[in-house]
């Protein structure tokens, strides 16, 4: 694994906008939200995301105590590209982050796209990671194969589009133009995707703010890191989900319309400790009007002092 040389830090105060600089010179991005001196959690964004996506974290996050830490994965804001062979291999950037940080302990929150991530790094740092949470996660899709239900969107997205790096970038190279020059047009195809419960919350001039600078932080540079999450949590996880016994909790909307909800449940069946928690009536960014439940059960993973 590479070592960490460099921690860079654009704008002394910007806690940001920050970057790790590997020993091969790739940069890793990062920001960080809530208390400086908190109880640390590393925060791993969706597709397509960034490192803002946490940013409504920041004032509850500080409140409890805690510091959240959220990388960006390669390809993706101030990440440099760089291609990964499989799912476990990501893990090594979780541990570079938590490693420059003097992170002897620490949780792991995984946020929809994030949620694949979050397994491999929990399962290379069992012994480091307190608690493992899981927020409408992609589940092991390639695993269930046909015998989840997903709508036909869903089998077009996760088994059709996935496998092919050219209509995938078409997709993510329009989402990306749309971002830019018409993100209002880029919100209501969103919007007319989701829930009438999500359609409350996105209609909040705070999460609408924060899911376009996510996404359009996500995707400035390049979508390659978009593409690379299709492929590497679309195909075969090269992860032993059984030997994962880290205290984990998933919460999962039970009208989620973006992500194939069986295939949480599935993911939730076979983590050896898992707690999930099915959110009725919710879709699936219902954690957007509600960070609170998930740093509440972050906070519980430490005694109080």
């Amino acid at each position: 694994m590479d070592t960490i040389v460099t921690a860079e830090r654009p704008g002394s105060g910007d806690r940001a906008a920050r970057v790790l600089r590997l020993a091969n010179g790739r940069g890793i991005g990062y920001a960080e939200y809530g208390d400086p001196h908190g109880l640390p959690a590393i925060a791993l964004h969706g597709t397509p995301g960034s490192r803002y996506m946490f940013a409504l974290t920041d004032e509850g996050a500080r409140a409890r105590g805690l510091r959240l830490i959220a990388p960006e994965r390669p390809g993706y804001g101030l990440s440099e590209f760089q291609r990964m062979d499989s799912l476990a291999e990501t893990a090594a950037d979780v541990e570079a982050i938590a490693d420059a940080l003097g992170l002897d302990r620490f949780a792991l929150i995984g946020v929809s796209g994030g949620g694949p991530y979050a397994i491999a790094a929990a399962a290379l740092l069992k012994s480091r990671v307190l608690r493992l949470a899981l927020i409408g996660p992609v589940g092991p899709l390639a695993e269930c194969g046909d015998h989840i239900r997903m709508t036909h969107l869903h089998r077009l997205i996760f088994t059709r589009m996935a496998p092919s790096h050219h209509a995938a970038g078409a997709f993510f190279a329009s989402l990306r133009f749309l971002v830019d020059w018409a993100p209002g047009v880029a919100y209501h195809i969103l919007m007319q995707r989701v829930t009438e419960s999500d359609r409350i919350i996105m209609h909040r001039p705070e999460v609408r703010a924060n899911l376009q600078a996510a996404i359009s932080e996500g995707l400035r540079s390049t979508v390659e890191g978009a593409l690379q999450d299709l492929r590497l949590y679309c195909g075969p996880w090269d992860v032993r989900l059984a030997e994962i016994d880290v205290p984990a909790i998933m919460w999962q909307g039970s009208d989620d319309t973006i992500v194939p909800a069986d295939a949480a449940y599935h993911l939730a069946g076979a983590l050896p400790n898992c707690r999930l928690e099915v959110v009725e009536g919710a879709g699936h960014y219902w954690v957007f009007g509600d960070f609170g439940r998930v740093l509440d059960a972050v906070r519980a993973t430490w005694p109080n002092p």
